[in-house]
């Protein structure tokens, strides 16, 4: 410890002897804390969901730069991650399904932990970060922990508990029920112990003389809802309503295409296997929704009071975001897997010693912004693979401007996004237009109607149309 301090005070002395030459310490490092909720819209309290019970984000929101049009670039986890995670858009043939790896779709890409490592910071991945922990690119985080295979289901029931080894000996039969709670001890789910090892990260990572990039993957709100008794009990039941377009409207003309058919969630006991919810089973599901935010608010409160305990909040940059949105019984479905917006639009929120003015941002931005974003605010080298534009300008000023738009995606259908509008085609193989779907937010903003067969919309379609063929990507055909 002597020699130790002996070095430091030697550094000390030849930093202020050589005023030009700085020697990065503990008070100027430029870190990164990612933090990713699967399946977590925009439904906190911050975002004016007054029903939901998410004190911990809410009040860290206020002191941040939260972004009230932050759309995903395609509605399912494992490819939103893909592409976020290397910055490039999900194509016509790459980054688009549940199970897209980037050492299949694009080998050759850096991959943001590639990157950082290469800048010479630490990196560490906590939780589901990629959809698969086999991708030839986890050798660039320096540590790892990853999901235990079974674990991310969280059951503690007896009943759920046999319903999974039955389904895992016989190969047949249907998962736990969709919800679960009990008076289990929190330490035992795992998304706690996902705070906790993030926890310890930051007291070891504060001595360190390199900075980090911590990406923390939280697994709820995704399905199983299982949480701890008190944060069910954080809701009356009573209360619980589904939403007003659960039963599609008359003449809402939206083509079935842009719908999801929900297959995700009837792989559950309690779901009937084919047809819609009833009334109690979708109350059910939004009760269990809720009370997965509100658990895993707890958990990010945790990690967020750490990170201030250990006097490292004023040189970390934090980026919140759920992957991507999430159906609540609107249009009568539920989960992902749709170009709706309930699908695309998400939860983003970053803090930063950056931010001189905490604010709302009305400005249009994506998913594919958020690697250049956590680049510059680093302060390291961007690789020209990126196609997404730092948001930092954003944090450093609420009268800053986007580009003005957004590109999203599911399965061969791609939206476009801009002021009030949401325009949707569909393609076949040889990019002939087979659909399309237009929704005016400032009029109906819970996408009941679809006017782009309207006459007046002519004009807008078109040009919309247009701007959509530009920007897909300058991968697209790949």
């Amino acid at each position: 410890m002597y020699i130790r301090n002996l070095i430091f005070t030697g550094l000390v002395v030849a930093t202020a002897a050589n005023a030009g030459t700085q020697q990065r310490t503990n008070s100027d490092r430029k870190n990164i804390l990612f933090i990713v909720c699967d399946d977590l819209r925009p439904e906190l309290g911050c975002y004016g969901q007054e029903q939901i019970k998410s004190p911990n984000i809410d009040s860290w929101a206020a002191q941040s730069v939260l972004f009230n049009r932050a759309y995903c670039n395609i509605a399912v986890s494992g490819a939103s991650r893909a592409s976020l995670l290397t910055g490039l858009r999900p194509t016509k043939n790459l980054l688009q399904a549940w199970n897209a790896r980037t050492d299949v779709d694009v080998p050759d890409a850096i991959t943001i932990q590639k990157c950082f490592r290469d800048a010479g910071y630490t990196t560490i991945a906590n939780g589901k970060i990629y959809h698969h922990q086999d991708e030839a690119s986890m050798k660039y985080w320096d540590d790892i922990m990853p999901p235990t295979p079974g674990t991310a289901m969280g059951y503690h029931s007896e009943e759920n508990l046999a319903l999974m080894q039955k389904q895992k000996e016989t190969g047949k039969g249907r998962r736990g029920y969709f919800y679960e709670h009990g008076d289990y001890p929190e330490k035992e789910y795992l998304d706690w112990q996902i705070a906790e090892k993030s926890i310890q990260d930051l007291k070891k990572l504060k001595d360190q003389d390199k900075p980090f990039f911590l990406a923390v993957g939280f697994i709820r709100p995704h399905l199983p809802f299982v949480v701890p008794q008190k944060y069910w009990d954080m809701y009356d039941h009573s209360q619980i309503e589904i939403p007003d377009n659960y039963i599609l409207k008359p003449g809402n003309d939206i083509p079935e295409r842009a719908l999801t058919n929900w297959s995700e969630l009837r792989a559950y006991s309690g779901i009937p296997e084919q047809g819609p919810l009833d009334e109690e089973t979708a109350k059910l599901m939004i009760h269990g929704y809720y009370a997965s935010v509100s658990f895993v608010d707890a958990q990010i409160g945790r990690l967020l009071k750490a990170l201030e305990e250990e006097g490292l909040d004023k040189n970390t940059t934090v980026v919140l975001i759920g992957d991507h949105g999430w159906n609540l019984g609107e249009h009568g479905t539920w989960c992902k897997h749709s170009i709706m917006n309930t699908c695309l639009h998400s939860t983003l929120i970053i803090n930063s010693p950056e931010i001189k003015t905490p604010y709302r941002c009305g400005q249009i931005v994506e998913f594919v912004d958020l690697y250049p974003t956590m680049c510059e605010a680093a302060g390291i080298d961007q690789p020209a693979q990126l196609e997404g534009t730092s948001l930092l300008p954003l944090l450093k000023s609420p009268e800053a401007k986007t580009k003005g738009y957004g590109v999203s995606r599911w399965a061969n259908g791609f939206t476009f996004i801009q002021d009030q509008y949401f325009y949707t085609e569909w393609r076949d193989k040889d990019e002939k237009i087979i659909d399309r779907m237009l929704f005016n937010h400032s009029e109906d903003e819970d996408e009941n109607y679809n006017v782009a067969g309207k006459d007046e919309n002519k004009a807008i379609v078109r040009e919309l149309s247009e701007k959509l063929l530009k920007n897909r990507g300058s991968n697209y055909e790949k």
